[in-house]
């Protein structure tokens, strides 16, 4: 840099002596002219010549270094989603992530249930495969049964329900998540809520799609303090996008909260 800014000071030499030259009415002489104009011919020879200078801010603006485009931004944004795409998706690190309760029910006919409701806290949409083994108060195995729900998006909850033989003591679940396609109705895409009625209460599901909602099910159950003491499950109609059913959900006891629950059909 100190080398250009000697160039520009000796042309700006040259420059000066000759315009005073001309303003004073003085004569340069050639030699003194030559002598000048070698020593600034070579300093362009060593160092190159340079643009002619400026003092306009407009002209230093134009010459200024380009700065390079910042792309950290769009790095940022974009390293959660690659990060995520590089992982390869593992059921027990999923697993982790997925709240599973499991609430049994008997009813006054000896009939047993069991439901589990699966909170999706992950960051992957996912279908569950859960297995139970049902045992007796001995140990002995009395059945096997699996189920897989569907479509259990992540932020979203979901059931499974089972009828258990009656002389079940324990319950042994196995539960494997793979990442879901999405194909059918999305629970994210239908709300439901249950309004205190006489004897129950009285189910609203509406869904909020753009497409028709079909092969869903509910399940709604009825709390006294934290103590399950009843449900009611079944199957819902077809929904046309935008459309929403109004059901009647009894329940034989006294209750304080009844919370709902949408699932795909088996």
């Amino acid at each position: 840099m100190k080398l250009k800014c000697i160039f520009k000071t000796a042309a700006l030499v040259m420059a000066a002596a000759v315009t005073a030259a001309a303003l004073s009415g003085c004569g340069v002489s050639k030699s003194e002219f030559n002598s000048l104009k070698e020593r600034v011919a070579a300093l362009e020879e060593m160092y190159g010549a340079d643009a002619p200078y400026s003092a306009s801010k407009s002209n230093d603006s134009s010459k200024s270094t380009p700065k390079p485009t910042d792309s950290s931004k769009r790095d940022d944004k974009n390293s959660d989603e690659d990060s995520k795409s590089k992982q390869k998706f593992d059921s027990d690190t999923v697993g982790e992530d997925i709240d599973v309760n499991e609430y049994d029910y008997l009813d006054d006919d000896g009939n047993k249930f069991a439901f589990f409701v699966f909170d999706n806290d992950s960051d992957y949409d996912v279908d569950a495969d859960i297995s139970i083994e049902c045992k007796n108060s001995n140990n002995k195995t009395l059945g096997n049964e699996s189920k897989t729900l569907k479509n259990l998006e992540s932020g979203q909850r979901s059931y499974i329900g089972f009828e258990l033989d009656e002389d079940t003591e324990t319950i042994v679940r196995t539960v494997n998540y793979k990442e879901s396609s999405l194909r059918g109705t999305h629970i994210s895409d239908i709300g439901a809520r249950a309004s205190r009625a006489q004897g129950g209460v009285n189910l609203t599901v509406t869904n909020n799609g753009a497409d028709d909602a079909d092969d869903l099910k509910y399940l709604v159950i009825f709390f006294d303090s934290n103590s399950m003491v009843g449900f009611d499950s079944s199957d819902l109609p077809n929904l046309k996008a935008g459309e929403n059913v109004t059901l009647p959900s009894v329940c034989y006891e006294d209750f304080d909260r009844a919370d709902v629950f949408i699932a795909l059909s088996d």
